[in-house]
């Protein structure tokens, strides 16, 4: 392979690992979900007790689009918005019964996921994969 192409194949090689990941975990769980509303509640498992303001910033969406999609996660019964303490105008977005029974499936799916790495792969190529993945993070975040 032309080392001219690496950075092309890493990143097409990337993208076809996050849509089959994707894909596998949404078969397991079997949730009916939008891609936002998936990539939105993904990120208030792994962000609890967000802001709408601070979901929007870290999906790099408006506040608008993120409001509708907490409408309608709420509606399901995914979530449940939370009044801050000292600040009543501001609340926090909480997972509700739904979204908790789609983090433990997402929990159970990730174990498997998990075990088939340690199968394959040794810690040290795991750790070294990880390595590289968090500076390619890094590089792109600077564009």
């Amino acid at each position: 392979m032309n080392n001219e192409n690496l950075p092309e194949e890493i990143n097409k090689t990337l993208e076809e690992l996050w849509l089959l990941l994707e894909t596998k975990e949404r078969a397991y769980t079997n949730f009916q979900l939008n891609n936002q509303q998936y990539s939105l509640l993904t990120l208030i498992i792994r962000h609890p007790s967000s802001t709408p303001t601070e979901l929007a910033e870290k999906m790099n969406i408006t506040k608008s689009a993120i409001s509708q999609q907490l409408v309608k996660l709420e509606a399901e019964g995914y979530i449940y918005r939370k009044q801050h303490v000292d600040d009543k105008r501001a609340f926090s977005v909480e997972l509700a019964e739904k979204g908790l029974l789609y983090k433990t499936e997402m929990n159970r799916f990730m174990q498997q996921v998990s075990e088939k790495y340690y199968a394959i792969l040794s810690p040290q190529e795991l750790t070294s994969f990880l390595s590289a993945l968090q500076k390619l993070t890094k590089v792109i975040e600077g564009l």
